[in-house]
């Protein structure tokens, strides 16, 4: 039994907004959703908007919708580490897209950063809120103007998009400069990542929803980050980020997805 999205109450909020005719059109103006998601995750507690100490790179005009690239990064100037991390896209029927919470790997210098690909299913505010370690929040936020990603398709066949399912491929690039604290890696997850909302073109009903929920990345034993996410992650899952640097470099990726399925892998020591 899968666990219903942290936000599902925002998510019903905003789906029920969005449905009114005035609202129905990308160019018209969307409610203001922001001051009730970030009461339901962060409470009272301030938020410094634009201080610099996170910065978030996404397209102004996506070309397609349900995989748009985001990349959060946190600039060599922060020296705080990382405790968590929270994507947001205000207008989806889901806000939050993840919420990837750091361990004593993910490194405490240098510029850090994570990178993945999203669906966005209206014009809509991105957000990446920083949480670092002695508690103080951080958040940087752009415009994308998209529309239609999470009822998009990203194959004819829906079969064959579980051909290979919870296949994983990860790779772990080292620094340019041996004095660079961060290695980068790369996973990738076969999984349709199946948000409820896309039609089988062959039943003509929905297929139903079934997507990545859990990733735990662990670097020689030790956590780098647990990311617990949404279907707002796009189709076959994409993640690229920092780490601090280890021993031997060796990173354990646990994936569960909504079934409770489990898939693992590992790649090789490579050494400091």
């Amino acid at each position: 039994m899968h666990q219903a999205p942290r936000f599902a109450a925002a998510g019903l909020l905003t789906a029920a907004l969005l449905a009114s005719p005035l609202l129905a059109a990308p160019g018209d103006n969307a409610p203001d959703l922001w001051p009730i998601l970030r009461q339901q995750a962060f409470g009272d507690r301030p938020i410094a908007e634009e201080d610099g100490a996170v910065v978030l790179e996404a397209p102004m005009t996506a070309l397609d919708a349900a995989i748009v690239p985001i990349t959060v990064r946190i600039p060599p100037s922060v020296k705080d580490r990382p405790k968590s991390l929270t994507l947001f896209i205000d207008q989806n029927p889901d806000p939050k897209v993840a919420t990837l919470t750091y361990g004593p790997a993910a490194g405490s210098g240098g510029e850090r950063s994570f990178n993945t690909r999203v669906r966005i299913e209206r014009f809509s505010h991105v957000r990446a809120v920083l949480e670092t370690e002695d508690g103080t929040l951080h958040m940087a936020t752009k415009f994308v103007q998209a529309a239609g990603g999470c009822a998009s398709m990203n194959a004819k066949d829906a079969d064959a998009e579980n051909d290979g399912l919870g296949r994983l491929q990860l790779k772990t690039i080292p620094p340019e400069r041996p004095s660079d604290p961060n290695w980068t890696a790369q996973v990738m997850i076969k999984h349709p990542n199946s948000n409820g909302m896309q039609l089988d073109i062959d039943t003509g009903g929905y297929i139903p929803e079934r997507y990545v929920k859990d990733v735990t990345v662990l670097r020689d034993g030790e956590l780098v980050f647990q990311l617990d996410g949404t279907f707002s992650i796009s189709t076959n899952p994409n993640f690229r980020f920092t780490f601090g640097k280890g021993n031997e470099n060796a990173l354990d990726v646990t994936v569960v997805d909504t079934d409770g399925v489990k898939f693992e892998g590992r790649t090789a020591p490579k050494g400091s």
